[in-house]
């Protein structure tokens, strides 16, 4: 493919995880979102709710990053010049802590892990990226800030959250060397061996062996 590839944070690790349904999505578009629409609700009204605080440090104590609240509307972009490969990404919430280090924060909803999945780790790693791409220097680290919805009275039409943050280094290394390996699936003339494990693929496979039949 010749024309300039522009990939999102949230794909990279899709470039790693089944070559082929990264090779699909990159001519024949991605499929549809398959996330609740309650789950985009929820992101808007933290998002919302959190606009009051740029600029300044007074922050809910359930924050995770002591520091001043930076505007992380924008969306960042950086080409690397060795693939010639885009990135694109806007953070959920940026915090730079008087030390002069910046700190990205990453809403979830749902129970919390214990460990950072690695499909999050390369979104992080993605967001470094870009900020240092962009003049943010240093990046300290992640919080991945999971809400997860609570059992209580409803009664009043409120619904408790238990707010958890969980915390993870970044590399922005990392990304370099999956944009070399998202390159070589995109330029591959032949669609490229999926991976054993890759659900979607033996979804694919067992719906054409049904029509075939």
């Amino acid at each position: 493919m010749s024309q300039p590839i522009t990939l999102s944070v949230t794909s990279l690790q899709s470039a790693l995880n089944c070559p082929l349904c990264f090779w699909i999505a990159e001519r024949l578009g991605s499929p549809p979102s398959i996330f609740a629409r309650i789950t985009s609700q929820m992101d808007s009204v933290i998002k919302g709710y959190m606009r009051q605080f740029i600029g300044g440090s007074d922050l809910p104590e359930w924050f995770p990053v002591r520091g001043t609240f930076l505007d992380a509307s924008q969306t960042l972009r950086a080409t690397d010049s060795t693939t010639g490969i885009t990135v694109a990404g806007k953070l959920d919430a940026l915090a730079k802590t008087p030390d002069g280090k910046y700190h990205i924060v990453d809403y979830k909803t749902g129970r919390p892990p214990e460990e950072v999945p690695y499909y999050y780790q390369m979104q992080l790693d993605g967001y470094a990226y870009l900020l240092e791409r962009n003049g943010y220097q240093p990046v300290a680290g992640g919080v991945l800030l999971y809400f997860t919805p609570q059992h209580g009275d409803l009664r009043d039409g409120l619904f408790p959250f238990k707010i958890t943050a969980v915390h993870a280094s970044v590399d922005s290394s990392r990304v370099l060397s999956t944009l070399a390996r998202a390159k070589e699936i995109i330029d591959a003339t032949t669609p490229p061996t999926r991976s054993e494990d890759c659900e979607m693929c033996m979804w694919r496979e067992q719906v054409g062996q049904r029509l075939s039949k």
